[in-house]
């Protein structure tokens, strides 16, 4: 019995002018191999293409978020440049009401400006020197903030910190007085923002260690220290309840606590006094 010839596909090319003709010929095992490859490449272009479509959509929303970044970090600059011109010309109008008061009968004003640089925690706590400045004095204008500019939250969850040292008033000329409260809480612990601001200082101070310092829209500043890492840098905006920094031990410290202060028209206030019990 002789052996089944396998089928196979003739393919003949014929020269118009007549010449020797070629044959080739090709089983249909290898003709149904080159098809299945091209459809397999096929696909594989098609699904290629949609992958690149995919990712230059995806680039397009990242320019657009990009420059929507770029527009909003330059309105907020704007708005920096205003509320400084702001405390200019309110301590241009306090300079002018001083001069006029001895002739002329004045409204009061119900602002006081502080100065653009002060040590916030003299030298009781620390060298360090933040740009600010505080708009607002006494509790009685409060009501006319936004909420969220007052420093109302605690900066440690009360589930994992405990007060272990209060507030003592301003530092006199003689005596160093503590002028915020210690929170001791296990290192590591998350730091948070008590209120929204702009983080006026992110560094190291000989005393406090690791330090934060947030003003809040020159209404109040707040000062986180003895910080094991901090998680800001200077001129970031925070929001009320951000983590900025951990727990740690780091400056003139006995164990891992968070040294919290409040500065309000340019004086330091017991921190407790804003805090919900």
């Amino acid at each position: 019995m002789s052996k089944r010839r396998s089928r196979q596909l003739s393919v003949l090319v014929i020269p118009d002018d007549g010449s020797h003709t070629l044959e080739f010929k090709m089983g249909y095992w290898l003709l149904w191999t080159a098809s299945s490859a091209l459809l397999v490449l096929f696909i594989l272009v098609i699904v290629g293409g949609s992958f690149y479509l995919q990712a230059r959509y995806w680039e397009r929303n990242a320019q657009a978020l990009q420059r929507e970044n770029r527009r909003l970090r330059a309105d907020v600059e704007q708005v920096d440049e205003l509320a400084q011109t702001v405390v200019e010309i309110k301590q241009l109008d306090q300079q002018l009401r001083h001069m006029l008061s001895p002739n002329l009968s004045l409204p009061p004003v119900v602002y006081s400006v502080a100065p653009a640089s002060y040590a916030l925690a003299g030298d009781a706590e620390s060298t360090v020197q933040v740009s600010t400045v505080a708009g607002r004095s006494g509790a009685h204008t409060q009501a006319s903030l936004n909420p969220r500019w007052i420093p109302s939250i605690w900066p440690v969850s009360k589930s994992l910190g405990w007060v272990t040292a209060e507030f003592e008033g301003e530092a006199g000329v003689l005596h160093k007085r503590h002028q915020g409260i210690d929170i001791a809480a296990p290192e590591g612990t998350l730091v948070l923002a008590t209120a929204d601001g702009k983080v006026a200082f992110a560094g190291v101070d000989a005393v406090l260690g690791q330090v934060v310092a947030i003003d809040h829209y020159a209404a109040f500043m707040t000062r986180y220290g003895h910080n094991a890492s901090i998680l800001v840098s200077e001129g970031e905006q925070v929001r009320k309840g951000q983590p900025i920094a951990q727990v740690g031990n780091s400056g003139r410290s006995s164990g891992p606590h968070l040294h919290y202060e409040v500065v309000e028209g340019g004086r330091h206030q017991n921190p407790r006094l804003y805090l919900p019990e």
